[in-house]
């Protein structure tokens, strides 16, 4: 029979020798396949063999090999003027990533916002921040009531709706004012509102109380109340978190709505890893 110490160390060779844990070696030429592909981006998305050469600081012998190899396995292509640009591999990739994460978001808060849509009667819906883009992720519907508020979904305009208003208050002085410079927008009630005085004191008022909510500003007789889902990476505004239910309803439980959403998303927040 092994003893203590020669347990350890066979332990200690299979885990050194195998793949349980990573270490701090890199493969060159994976890590130079990797420098290659983030050459590319928004404003770079065609480069040729000798800008990204130049830019790595490598030979265009080596670069080009390296192309190649990614070329055959679909994660680069090349145009009809010699240049390269990321292959449809590599988007077939992200696409894959990107439904995972709505996978595991749908799992992670389900429980919860069932939960909020039974004791608020009222539909509890999740979008994705994707630039100005709300995307949908999943919603909930109170189940022992026979009031049905219409969906949120992701063509509501940004200007007056709750979520909405929540990533337009989110967003940096220069993309803001850009998105402002069609208002006045169109009115979908009496009480939107469409300029840009007004709309921006209704970011100054969100940024304050940590919330946004209308009234009746998309759709009579309805509103609601959206709080914000931070990345635990870096911060940046991830999700939003929103109740809708009748006008009368979430008005009268405004106070008592927003610091249960808001704890939701703070657990989310901690259990997401995006």
């Amino acid at each position: 029979m092994m003893n203590d110490q020669e347990h350890k160390r066979n332990n200690d060779k299979k885990i050194s020798g195998g793949t349980q844990l990573l270490s701090g070696k890199q493969i060159q030429s994976v890590q130079r396949a990797i420098d290659i592909l983030n050459c590319f981006n928004i404003t770079n998305t065609e480069l040729t063999l000798g800008q990204i050469s130049t830019r790595l600081g490598l030979n265009k012998g080596t670069v080009h090999g390296i192309l190649n190899t990614l070329h055959m396995n679909g994660y680069i292509s090349q145009n009809s003027s010699g240049r390269y640009l990321l292959g449809a591999e590599l988007f077939n990739k992200a696409s894959l990533a990107s439904d995972t994460k709505r996978s595991i978001l749908i799992d992670r808060s389900h429980n919860y916002m069932q939960n909020l849509s039974d004791y608020f009667q009222g539909n509890c819906t999740l979008f994705r921040i994707d630039d100005l883009y709300l995307q949908l992720v999943h919603s909930t519907e109170p189940r022992n009531s026979t009031f049905v508020v219409r969906r949120a979904n992701s063509d509501m305009p940004l200007y007056c709706s709750a979520s909405g208003k929540l990533v337009l208050a989110h967003l940096r002085e220069r993309p803001l004012n850009v998105y402002l410079k069609d208002a006045p927008f169109p009115a979908y009630t009496g009480t939107t509102r469409t300029t840009i005085d007004a709309l921006q004191n209704e970011f100054e008022k969100i940024r304050a109380e940590g919330f946004s909510y209308e009234n009746g500003e998309l759709f009579e007789g309805v509103a609601a109340l959206s709080v914000p889902i931070y990345s635990s990476k870096d911060n940046h505004l991830f999700a939003t978190l929103s109740l809708t239910g009748m006008s009368v309803t979430i008005a009268r439980r405004k106070k008592e709505i927003f610091p249960k959403l808001a704890e939701v998303a703070r657990r989310l927040q901690q259990t997401i890893d995006f």
